[in-house]
């Protein structure tokens, strides 16, 4: 398995990309996810997409026809506007939603979200990437919610090493008190 960050060089390739990412959120994220997200990301350009705190990151394996994804998440301004992540069915419970979210928090230096406090699964996945709550308020429908953020708290020395590896001199290998 492989977890990357989504790098386009032609503008051209963006419109199948984004109708791909989207047809896996509609397929993978239930009814969970809200139609704020998927509505930026329906409508963000070639150009927003790499204004800085705009992320999309993949896990994807090989099979017989390709790369082919089994985990998605996206961020716009740094998750304040806009954050969700899906994986596969098949692929749940293998904390791959939250390496997407590490490695979005590692390339982005900080990711803000928001999730339901009755949506047990989201919430371990962003606590067991490293997340925080901030606080609690209501969203449009009266439920609760947490504001939950995760901040690269990496030393520099190790800053561009991907943050699931535990290498020798990573962050697993040092003690930050």
């Amino acid at each position: 398995m492989e977890i990357a960050r989504l790098h386009l060089h032609d503008p051209a390739d963006w419109p199948h990309l984004r109708r791909e990412c989207l047809e896996f959120f509609s397929r993978c994220g239930g009814r969970r996810l809200k139609a704020g997200p998927i509505g930026h990301l329906a409508s963000l350009s070639y150009e927003a997409l790499h204004q800085p705190g705009t992320s999309i990151v993949a896990a994807t394996v090989r099979g017989e026809l390709g790369s082919m994804p089994v985990g998605i998440s996206y961020a716009a301004d740094y998750g304040k506007e806009a954050c969700m992540t899906a994986v596969h069915p098949l692929y749940r419970n293998r904390r791959i939603g939250s390496s997407l979210l590490r490695l979005q928090i590692s390339e982005l230096g900080q990711l803000h979200c928001t999730v339901a406090t009755g949506h047990t699964a989201a919430l371990k996945m962003c606590f067991l990437a490293g997340m925080h709550a901030e606080g609690l308020e209501m969203d449009a429908a009266g439920r609760p919610v947490l504001n939950l953020k995760g901040v690269d708290i990496r030393p520099a020395a190790v800053k561009g090493a991907s943050p699931d590896s535990n290498q020798e001199g990573e962050l697993l290998c040092l003690s930050l008190f």
